[in-house]
């Protein structure tokens, strides 16, 4: 253990420097995406510091080799092992439902979260599409958040993301949509905990240290807090693998009905891949009848989920023609359009996103995934596909999309969280067959450590971090509620993500409507301002509450939203946010 943890404090070292020392190259040759900026300002304000302290913690144990009398002796009956678990699956979910409430305020702050409670209200609500009133079609475009589906003639609001994630959020939601995440987070403590017991079944260390890694983990905790598909995805991956490792007819059949739905959760990549290198693992070893029915199904499902918004579209009575905007054809000019753009200096992002990973974990899981690699090597059990799937998800981030945008951790690798874990189990079981009566203490006592640290240190910091970004959002959409108006127009102009404080009801049942300056066209704002009564949300309103300004803006979209913010100022239209506060 004292040879890992040493490896893993220097390469976290290694890598901070190396993310800090490249950071102005990076920023003065690279400008798309327009936000990259914000991987930075994490690495930089929340994630460099405490890098810097895991590595010292680990240097500290590698030094002082702790020892506790006992650990894992008092978990030797299964039932108490049984109990254990079940209380770590119950302490996440608790984590989960009061952290959404207390720590985030109810507030979805990314796009993809807010898209995600938008199409389970739709769901919910007994619909596919919610249709859209007459007089609201024209002001439809500025009503809407963004990443909406581009089909013409459907008059209805639906995301452009797959359903799979807002389905569950539909179903739970019946009694508290808040649940979900928690739910799910719990499950995969469990979920993973039996994956384990499948792999080891003589031995019930590894899967207690797999379940206790997973349920330490900060990711996980405030990834539940969120609509993330993430945690699902983690999930239904998990259940995926469980079934996989039952080598029956039954196993693999409900298997590819998991898969089949994973696939369709949000975005069709992130599950064919953490299963490709089982699937594979079948065909090499000659198992190929069984390769194929994967193989077919997967094949049948991703075509399914690509034509998902073509056939809303026939649904909806739109012909193929008029649709040309979704489906294989979109798909496959979207892929060409995200290869073509690749950038080398990437890199420098995924560095930033790894090192956010790791100090989002319990402390000790590097060490251990990094004592797996003799696992891996050997081709124990499933070690190499686990790590298999974890880098062919790392390749394909950083080809196609190595930014994330917001993200509690870096949540492109939160579905594989669960792989992590179990390679960490590997590396355990390693270590553990050659070590003695005290190095085998020394292992479980570091494993204590970690969880301690995990649970009582780094959690809470993360926690005040989520929170300190969340809350201003979270005011501001709360003062727009609050508004006595029918029409809020927000200015997002010189402000970060207050594009993202548009957001209404599918149905447009909420007063105020909640309206984008930016698609609004001066003849609408006319009308508007003739008939109704119009509140204006700006860079004061958002500064006063906490919202920070951001300069970055090109001086066409200056000049238009000027010109907008002039006309409604002759018209005398858009009174003070805090005039019209009820």
């Amino acid at each position: 253990m004292k040879g890992a943890t040493i490896i893993s404090s220097a390469l976290v070292l290694f890598g901070v420097g190396v993310a800090s020392l490249t950071e102005p190259v990076y920023i003065d040759t690279v400008r798309q995406p327009k936000f990259v900026w914000l991987t930075t300002y994490f690495f930089r304000s929340q994630d460099a510091p405490w890098l810097i302290g895991v590595a010292l913690l680990l240097a500290i144990l590698a030094i002082a080799r702790p020892t506790f009398p006992r650990s894992f002796g008092c978990l030797e009956k299964p039932s108490r092992r049984v109990t254990a678990v079940s209380l770590l699956a119950l302490l996440v979910l608790v984590c989960g439902v009061v952290g959404t409430h207390s720590i985030f305020h109810d507030y979805h702050l990314s796009r993809d979260e807010i898209l995600a409670e938008f199409d389970a209200t739709i769901f919910r609500s007994g619909h596919l599409i919610a249709p859209i009133a007459p007089e609201h079609r024209p002001l439809a475009t500025a009503l809407a958040p963004t990443f909406m589906v581009p089909i013409d003639q459907i008059d209805g609001f639906v995301s452009a993301y797959l359903p799979g994630n807002a389905a569950l959020r539909a179903l739970v939601g019946f009694i508290d949509p808040a649940a979900t995440n928690p739910l799910l987070a719990a499950f995969a403590v469990i979920a993973v905990f039996a994956v384990a017991r499948r792999l080891w079944p003589s031995d019930p260390a590894p899967a207690l240290v797999a379940a206790v890694l997973t349920a330490t983990s900060s990711q996980l905790i405030v990834g539940s807090m969120t609509s993330y598909a993430m945690t699902a995805h983690l999930t239904l991956d998990m259940l995926w693998l469980w079934l996989f490792l039952r080598d029956d007819k039954a196993g693999h059949a409900a298997a590819i009905i998991v898969g089949a739905f994973a696939i369709g959760l949000h975005q069709t990549i992130f599950h064919p891949l953490f299963a490709a290198p089982f699937i594979l693992r079948l065909w090499i070893s000659q198992r190929r009848s069984v390769a194929a029915a994967y193989i077919g199904s997967y094949a049948i499902a991703l075509l399914f989920w690509i034509g998902y918004w073509q056939l809303l579209a026939l649904w909806r009575g739109v012909s193929m023609e008029t649709s040309d905007e979704v489906g294989l054809v979109y798909f496959i000019a979207r892929v060409l359009v995200l290869l073509t753009s690749f950038q080398w200096s990437g890199a420098d992002l995924m560095a930033k996103n790894i090192l956010r990973f790791v100090v989002w974990q319990n402390p000790v899981l590097l060490p251990l995934v990094i004592l797996s690699y003799t696992q891996i090597r050997e081709g124990s059990g499933i070690a190499r596909e686990l790590a298999a799937g974890v880098c062919l998800t790392l390749i394909a981030m950083f080809i196609v999309l190595p930014y994330q945008g917001h993200g509690w951790g870096y949540r492109y690798l939160h579905g594989l969280l669960g792989n992590f874990s179990l390679l960490a189990a590997y590396g355990w079981v390693d270590l553990a067959a050659r070590a003695n009566a005290r190095a085998s203490r020394e292992l479980g006592s570091t494993l204590a450590i970690g969880c301690v640290i995990g649970a009582l240190v780094l959690l809470p910091a993360h926690l005040i971090q989520a929170q300190r970004f969340v809350e201003p959002y979270a005011r501001a959409a709360e003062a727009i509620a609050r508004t006595d108006a029918d029409f809020v127009i927000v200015d997002k102009s010189r402000l970060l993500f207050a594009a993202d404080l548009v957001r209404n009801d599918p149905f447009l049942r909420n007063r105020p409507k909640i309206l984008d300056l930016t698609y609004l066209e001066e003849d609408q704002i006319r009308a508007l301002c003739a008939t109704n009564e119009i509140a204006l949300f700006e860079k004061a309103d958002a500064t006063a509450l906490g919202v920070s300004r951001h300069d970055e803006a090109t001086k066409t979209d200056d000049d238009m939203l000027g010109r907008k913010r002039r006309l409604m100022s002759d018209l005398r239209c858009g009174d003070d946010m805090g005039q019209r506060s009820r």
